[in-house]
């Protein structure tokens, strides 16, 4: 139960804002907290649902920075792309302690517009292995599915808009 001298106080604080012209204060509200994936679920949820559109998935974490830099050249280079078309998913690797509090924070910050999964093991090699055994797990790492769900092109490091760009309009033409 509220009190009612609280009402009183948050009330007054809306009118001297009003007064002052300033906006309304709003309850602070974090991101949406990402989903969690464990190894074995990938092709099951990431993969297999985006079947008929071309799929980017991204590996990256907040503690990578050529992650964090590359994010607005993949924003970019998608924007524009019909949904219909082309679905962008983000996979991080931060760990199950930081990973729920400092990715949505990211994502919010940097207003990345992707669905993101949050890897939840022990041992990531396991998922590493079945994303693509020649991935030897460094990031960033993307891989762009087909309409059909098979991996059409690997980009390992660092990309920029216009690697990004050529990539997915190449698998868009196939």
């Amino acid at each position: 139960m509220r009190s009612p001298l609280r009402a009183r106080v948050v009330l007054a604080g809306c009118v001297l804002a009003a007064a002052a012209g300033l906006p309304p204060a709003r309850p602070a509200r974090g991101a949406e907290p990402v989903k969690l994936l464990k190894s074995d679920q990938y092709e099951k949820r990431v993969v297999a649902p985006k079947r008929g559109r071309v799929l980017v998935v991204n590996f990256w974490a907040t503690w990578c920075e050529p992650c964090r830099e590359e994010m607005p050249a993949l924003v970019r280079a998608t924007a524009g792309v019909p949904s219909k078309d082309l679905a962008v998913v983000l996979v991080s690797i931060d760990s199950q302690k930081t990973g729920p509090t400092a990715v949505p924070k990211f994502l919010a910050t940097a207003k990345i517009p992707f669905v993101c999964w949050l890897l939840k093991a022990h041992d990531p090699q396991p998922f590493i292995d079945s994303v693509d055994r020649s991935w030897d797990g460094s990031l960033p790492f993307t891989v762009i599915y087909g309409r059909d769900g098979k991996p059409v092109a690997k980009l390992a490091g660092q990309q920029t808009e216009k690697s990004f760009s050529d990539a997915i309009r190449k698998a868009l033409s196939s």
